[in-house]
């Protein structure tokens, strides 16, 4: 048997194939990788966004139709009230003029400081005293009280407070008087004297009638219309 020709390789083929499915044709590298960048930055913005949009909504909700806050602007704690009207008191003499037999004006002692729990005003007082032996006494204690701070109003308050204490205590309201606010016969623990007190703007009038004998008893009705004279007077006279 006579040898055939020898065997002949033919031309090497790539394997796998060219173009076999899941391999990159030849002079390719390998797939990139998918990038995850596009995703965190989506992420990141719908984050803002959400963030944002709460804050909105925090906003809205402190606001008012108007847009303006809620929050409650902070109050002053300033008192007001209405001012104080007098700043001085009339002379006695100006008083004694519109009353008939009043006894012999002592002298006056003028204004004067007084006491009072009240840190808010300064508080001064004028008196003045009818005298004689044998005979009614008269006396007229006018209490001026004027605000420390201007427009706090303290000075009326305080006179308004004395003829409301009085009225509790048992005092019988005089339903017109003068130029008075609020006139009151007080009551007294004594026989022999009768009472008036009015507050007028920020000054408190106190006037008192004493009969001829101060440990006796005197006719009150007589008294009270006496007491009256003299409050009208003390009245007009502080305008």
């Amino acid at each position: 048997m006579q040898p055939g020709p020898p065997y002949q390789q033919g031309p090497q083929q790539p394997y796998p194939p060219q173009g076999y499915p899941g391999y990159p044709p030849p002079g390719y590298g390998p797939p990139p990788k998918k990038s995850n960048t596009g995703l965190i930055v989506g992420l990141v913005i719908g984050a803002v966004v959400l963030l944002g949009g709460g804050g909105v909504a925090a906003f809205l909700l402190l606001s008012d139709d108007n847009g303006s806050s809620t929050t409650a602007a902070p109050t002053s704690s300033k008192k007001t009230g209405p001012p104080d009207k007098y700043t001085a008191m009339p002379a006695c003499e100006r008083i004694g003029s519109k009353i008939r037999n009043l006894p012999p004006l002592e002298t006056p002692k003028g204004e004067e400081p007084a006491s009072t729990s009240n840190d808010e005003i300064t508080y001064t007082r004028s008196s003045c005293s009818w005298r004689e032996p044998n005979a009614p006494s008269a006396t007229v204690s006018m209490y001026l009280s004027k605000s420390k701070e201007p427009g706090s109003g303290a000075g009326e308050a305080w006179a308004k407070a004395s003829v409301e204490n009085a009225v509790t205590d048992g005092g019988v309201l005089i339903p017109t008087m003068a130029k008075s606010t609020k006139a009151v016969h007080t009551k007294l623990d004594s026989s022999s004297q009768c009472q008036i007190k009015f507050y007028q703007g920020n000054v408190e009038g106190e006037i008192l009638v004493t009969g001829p004998d101060p440990s006796g008893t005197v006719n009150q009705t007589v008294c009270k219309e006496n007491a009256l004279k003299l409050a009208k007077a003390t009245s007009e006279a502080i305008g």
